[in-house]
Formats: structure tokens, sequence, C-alpha cells
């Protein structure tokens, strides 16, 4: 992916089981790891779904 179009990863969502979710962040990634991450997302583009919003809108979402 463009590094000038390419988005910071800030956090990740998990889900640890039924109705169990957390929220990790406050890591820093190298360059080498962001790419990595984003090879494997562009390996599933076509694959689930994404929320894009203000942080509201996305928080709103997910809860839902």
């Amino acid at each position: 992916m463009n590094t000038e179009t390419r988005q910071e990863i800030i956090g990740i969502v998990m889900c640890h089981g039924k109705n169990d979710y957390g929220y990790w962040e406050g890591f820093s990634l190298t360059e080498e790891e962001e790419e990595q991450i984003y090879e494997i997302l562009m390996r599933h583009d076509t694959e689930g779904c994404s929320i894009r919003g203000t942080r509201n809108d996305v928080a709103n979402e997910i809860r839902e």
C-alpha cells in the first residue's frame, strides 16, 4: 500500500469470547511491522466489513 495513503494503526479490537471484547492501544509499530500488517489486510480486502466515520460513529456502530 502506498505510504502516502496509508492510515496509521492506532489500536486493535479483539474478541476474547462471547460478548467479551478488548481494545488495545498505546503501542508503537515500526515501519516494517505496519507493512507486514497491511500486507495481511490487503490479502483479505474483499472479506468482512469495515466502519469509517468519526470516533463516535465507529463506537456507536460497534455498540450495535
